[in-house]
């Protein structure tokens, strides 16, 4: 059997197709990630973009007529910060229905922290001891403190990229206006506000490694 996967994220939208075989072994057969900022405006708006949709339309076009040519026999698709958040969603979901006859389920933050760490915990060979799994996306950040294979806490924090840009740092260089608190300031007192609070409040353990996952932490690799 055929399977396709897309994940509609803020920033990008990735599509796979596995070849599923016997003995739950898969081959990749197709692999792409385009970039259509789903988010764009999101969360100062709170409404979808209209080129955004566009652009995600036309990723989804792409992708359905990929499929059709490799013969997929079932779709996976699901959507996370930006369509949980936009008021509008619903509206782009039921034309990306119409036209593709792709479902996007709209999954909660709970629900994509857990699925990162089960796919991340899968295949992490060096999974041992206590460690935080931390990926950054471009509506919300996924941490989860870790004990060899075993979850011990989970959260879905709105800490994205792209929202985070779109609150604190609207211009390039950040400056702030007179008698305004430096917006870098204020970006990381909310960061620090966001995550103390749970996490002392649960009391998350310490942890001696921290492994990351999406393409945000990769940018960060390179610049570090």
């Amino acid at each position: 059997m055929r399977v396709g996967i897309i994940d509609l994220g803020t920033n990008s939208v990735r599509f796979d197709v596995h070849q599923l075989g016997p003995r739950k072994k898969s081959r990749l057969l197709h692999r792409e990630k385009l970039m259509v900022r789903l988010g764009q405006r999101v969360f100062v708006d709170g409404k979808l973009d209209a080129e955004a949709q566009q652009r995600t339309l036309h990723a989804f076009d792409s992708f359905a007529h990929t499929m059709e040519q490799l013969k997929v026999s079932r779709i996976i698709a699901f959507g996370t910060s930006a369509l949980r958040e936009a008021s509008d969603s619903s509206r782009l979901l039921e034309e990306i229905k119409k036209r593709t006859n792709i479902d996007v389920r709209v999954i909660s933050g709970a629900e994509e922290a857990r699925w990162i760490a089960m796919g991340v915990l899968a295949h992490e060979k060096r999974a041992k001891g206590k460690f935080a799994l931390v990926d950054i996306g471009g509506g919300s950040t996924e941490i989860s403190i870790c004990r060899g294979k075993k979850v011990l806490h989970s959260e879905s924090f709105q800490l994205g990229t792209a929202r985070l840009q779109q609150v604190y740092l609207r211009r390039s260089p950040p400056t702030s206006k007179v008698k305004e608190k430096d917006p870098a300031d204020a970006l990381r007192t909310h960061l620090r506000s966001v995550l103390l609070s749970k996490m002392l409040s649960e009391e998350w353990p310490k942890v001696d490694r921290v492994i990351g996952s999406s393409g945000t932490i990769r940018a960060l690799e390179r610049l570090l």
